[in-house]
């Protein structure tokens, strides 16, 4: 499966995450890019940086505070209306983050010491649910679109094992897994990703309502 890649350029030590989003500014502004300053939750803690690479459509990459690792990262990248595209791609998407990190993050890298970390492009489900993986392929291995109860019960462990250990895993996610490795139909895999947030929205609730 491929997804869209994530990005961050992490602080050094005694450096703020503000004031790493200033260096990226400046180094943006030098090697040429159009940024733009702005704030959110935090002052100035967004920023916006215009890019166009030779066969991409003209993007806005936007960049915030990640605070989790006390760093910078890109959140997204958006076409520009004249680019006169609505959408891009996983891997155009990816060509403009690198494109960016390559000119950018790793000039600063090089100068400050800062590390960058970031995802790969391609990833299986049993990267994002290693815990709950087993019970996932046990209940898909059998009649998971039948409604015996042997078969239901399978799932209940999935779902409750998803729940117990924190695991995420998204609707589109499940869809594109059972899709690519099970060769699912769009209203099975409609109907089992209404089931997975519905199921894992109940367990969320009784959670947070009814347990004393």
């Amino acid at each position: 499966m491929k997804r869209y890649r994530d990005c961050a350029l992490l602080c050094i030590e005694n450096q703020s995450a503000n004031q790493l989003m200033s260096i990226v500014e400046q180094k943006s502004i030098i090697k040429g890019y159009k940024v733009v300053r702005a704030s959110s939750l935090v002052n100035n803690d967004t920023l916006g940086v215009r890019i166009k690479v030779d066969g991409l459509p003209v993007s806005n990459l936007v960049i915030g505070l990640e605070s989790e690792n006390n760093g910078v990262e890109i959140f997204n990248i958006v076409p520009l209306p004249e680019s006169e595209v609505s959408h891009i791609d996983q891997e155009t998407y990816n060509n403009l983050l690198d494109a960016f990190t390559n000119d950018v993050f790793q000039s600063i890298s090089k100068e400050y010491g800062n590390r960058i970390v970031s995802n790969t492009e391609d990833y299986t489900i049993k990267d994002i649910i290693p815990k709950s993986f087993e019970k996932l392929n046990k209940w898909l291995d059998n009649y998971p679109l039948s409604a015996h109860q042997c078969d239901t019960y399978r799932w209940y462990d999935f779902i409750i094992s998803l729940h117990e250990t924190g695991e995420h895993l998204s609707s589109d996610d499940l869809g594109k897994y059972v899709k690519e490795e099970y060769g699912w139909n769009d209203d099975d895999i409609n109907r089992i990703e209404r089931r997975l947030e519905s199921h894992l929205g109940l367990l969320n609730y009784y959670d947070a309502n009814m347990r004393s």
